[in-house]
């Protein structure tokens, strides 16, 4: 077993970093306006693609007359859109900023007309070079957070120009409180961590079930945090699915974790707690519920919530990665071999 390593000291101002970019933000939304928008793509590969299930959320939620997807960066390019014009807005996402896949998603959709903002780390990079702006963030171990909150702040001034001022006038009042409420939310999952590391620390295989945005965070717990960087055999499910297949291979001795937020989807992760609380013994649960969120309003915490599950799981890592004494930036492939 492993100390359980700290929190970054420069976390709230990584999180603060990207919220100053607002204005960067409203400039690509003005500018795809500004050629008709009429859909939007959110892109990446790995945990930045699943990091645009909230933006994605807020989007296909709220936006009268938008069409938002979210997909692969390989998908773009390979199944080339029929919206995919000059009409079209693409947000591309890696930390990097080099993800070949990505890269060529941004390339392809500039070539095709559209307004491209690109997502990535500080400094000259493929996607700060591709796109019509770039959201950056200091290169860190602080990057979940502030990839979350450039698709928000998108995701936000589009809700402006679709319909939904409200919404998004409620989002805008508490997003200053993210640096803060996130890093309350490392320390006030610590019980769900260590619960969680119990369930997992020698399971030969976990199921990890979000619904809704949910899902994202299932899919980023299982296979970036789990199996790229603990090499242990996870399996994402979602949670609206869990009770036509999955909920099968559940005994009472298999490791079940299931993630909630606050949003309109909680109700599918709930039936999954209920159903986990009767059949298994190794159930772990982080439920954002817990959290406190100082700052943050009740009006907007079902949105933003989505966001502090993300910050929570990422901890959660650092928790069973503690446990196991696996360090999380060991790698077989990634960056080593050509693929």
């Amino acid at each position: 077993m492993s100390d359980l390593i700290a929190v970054p000291d420069d976390f709230e101002a990584c999180v603060q970093h990207a919220l100053d970019q607002d204005d960067i933000a409203r400039t690509v939304v003005n500018k795809a306006l500004d050629k008709g928008l009429e859909r939007v793509y959110l892109v990446g590969c790995g945990g930045s693609h699943f990091g645009t299930y909230p933006a994605f959320d807020l989007l296909d939620r709220y936006a009268s007359g938008l069409t938002t997807q979210r997909l692969t960066s390989a998908e773009l390019t390979s199944r080339t859109p029929a919206g995919l014009d000059e009409h079209a807005l693409v947000v591309a996402a890696s930390h990097s900023g080099n993800t070949p896949e990505t890269v060529a998603a941004a390339e392809f959709a500039k070539a095709k007309g559209a307004t491209v903002a690109s997502i990535s780390r500080q400094g000259e990079n493929g996607l700060s070079r591709v796109g019509d702006v770039h959201l950056d963030y200091p290169d860190t171990i602080s990057i979940t957070e502030p990839k979350l909150v450039h698709n928000e702040q998108i995701a936000v001034a589009l809700l402006e120009a679709f319909g939904a001022e409200d919404r998004a006038a409620t989002l805008r009042a508490s997003l200053p409180a993210l640096p803060a409420a996130l890093r309350a939310v490392k320390d006030e999952v610590a019980d769900a961590g260590e619960r969680i590391a119990d369930v997992l620390a020698d399971a030969p295989l976990s199921y990890i079930v979000g619904g809704g945005p949910a899902y994202g965070m299932a899919k980023m717990m299982a296979w970036c945090y789990f199996q790229e960087m603990q090499w242990m055999n996870s399996a994402a499910i979602n949670g609206g699915d869990f009770f036509h297949g999955p909920f099968e291979m559940i005994l009472e001795d298999t490791p079940l974790v299931v993630l909630l937020a606050e949003d309109a989807s909680r109700g599918l992760g709930e039936r999954v707690v209920s159903f986990g609380e009767r059949y298994t013994s190794r159930l772990g649960v982080v439920d954002t519920a817990s959290f406190s969120l100082p700052g943050i309003s009740a009006e907007a915490r079902g949105d933003l919530s989505v966001l502090a599950l993300m910050s929570a799981e990422r901890r959660v890592l650092d928790h069973v990665a503690a446990r196991r004494g696996h360090d999380t930036s060991v790698r077989r492939y990634m960056y080593k071999v050509q693929y």
